[in-house]
């Protein structure tokens, strides 16, 4: 059996572990395959012993997968499902204007750039709100490799 430390431990190292996969370009079939998991296996964890904010965070990283998959339906529905959980904890700044990336993300992927501008948008609203620089500037980067591809 896992205990809290533990759940704790792996949800972050697989947090960690997916990020460096998003990163990695090329990938191969074999880490597209373990990018997915290791999000997917991530979440799991975090749904043991995290707050709403981390199974958001959690959505969002699936979605952020997924979306580099290129299986943008699905990585919608994570998308939305974080973003509905950061709105209904009043998540505010960084944390709502990723939200919003994912599904801007998401909805790139199915190439409906009308509802990708819809959620750009908002996450620059939300950006406006963030004090902190370094968080600011890291969904700005993202926000921004969205919109450069146009």
């Amino acid at each position: 059996m896992v205990d809290d430390t533990e759940h704790r431990e792996l949800g972050s190292t697989l947090f960690n572990h997916t990020w460096e996969l998003l990163e990695t370009d090329p990938r191969t079939e074999d880490e597209d395959l373990e990018l997915l998991l290791a999000a997917a296996a991530s979440r799991w964890h975090w749904q043991h012993v995290g707050t709403v904010r981390h199974r958001a965070t959690g959505d969002w990283q699936v979605a952020r997968a997924l979306s580099a998959l290129g299986a943008g339906d699905l990585a919608l529905r994570f998308a939305a499902r974080a973003l509905r959980s950061c709105e209904l904890e009043g998540a505010g700044g960084w944390q709502l204007a990723s939200a919003h990336e994912g599904v801007a993300r998401a909805h790139q992927v199915r190439a409906d750039l009308a509802a990708r501008d819809v959620h750009v948008t908002a996450a620059r609203a939300a950006l406006a709100e963030e004090e902190d620089a370094d968080d600011r500037a890291a969904i700005e980067a993202q926000l921004a490799d969205l919109t450069d591809h146009d």
